[in-house]
């Protein structure tokens, strides 16, 4: 058997996108064209048609989207497409349940973002999870950690204090951090993506931070 030889180059991808990037897309089209289909929201996307599908069932079922009219084609055997239209035009995606009614307004990673960008002169993990928590959404430790070490890694924070014992990871390492300057990107919480590995994805800035995505060639 021959030896498999590898080169590692960046490459430009398609936007990955979640709710917020397909009622982005949604309104574009809408505007532009006067309805739109699950083709035409997939093709400025980076994700598969059966999660946009499902966005839009909910959208359906909420009544911000309507089904107006079914296109069909030449070629025998090729489904019907449904076109769809905007009922409303909220500036914030919706965040709904697959049958269409409403998840609270922020999430656990908005609020963390929210504290981190307040905490200017720095916090450990359990004030961080303090300034986070309100009547209605309080993080866990857990999802506390593990973001802040994606933060950490993508270079939104600097460690201010390490310990010997205790940390994140309960072995030792960072105990209190601080967002690096000019990393206060704007009010959207950064996400992790999986495109060839694990990336960091700031809707904010619309790029990858950190480590970009990596494809691999491999030569015979």
């Amino acid at each position: 058997m021959h030896k498999e030889h590898f080169h590692s180059a960046s490459l430009p991808v398609r936007v990955p996108r979640g709710y917020e990037g397909f009622w982005e897309i949604m309104v574009k089209l809408d505007k532009e064209q006067g309805c739109f289909t699950v083709a035409d929201v997939d093709g400025e996307s980076n994700v598969s048609v059966k999660c946009i599908s499902k966005y839009l069932t909910a959208l359906v079922a909420a009544g911000f989207v309507e089904r107006i009219a079914t296109r069909h084609h030449a070629i025998k055997g090729k489904y019907p497409t449904p076109l769809y239209k905007l009922l409303k035009h909220p500036v914030k995606a919706p965040r709904l349940r697959p049958d269409g009614t409403v998840v609270p307004d922020t999430t656990a990673h908005e609020q963390l973002w929210i504290a981190i960008r307040n905490l200017k002169s720095g916090f450990s993990l359990p004030e961080l999870v303090w300034a986070a928590t309100t009547p209605e959404m309080k993080p866990n430790t857990q999802t506390a950690g593990c973001f802040v070490r994606r933060l950490c890694k993508a270079g939104y924070l600097t460690v201010t204090k390490t310990t010997r014992r205790g940390g994140v990871n309960g072995r030792g390492g960072a105990a209190a951090w601080r967002l690096k300057p000019g990393m206060d990107t704007g009010p959207l919480p950064p996400s992790l993506k999986h495109i060839n590995g694990k990336s960091v994805w700031d809707p904010n800035l619309k790029k990858f931070m950190g480590t970009a995505p990596i494809a691999k060639e491999v030569k015979s």
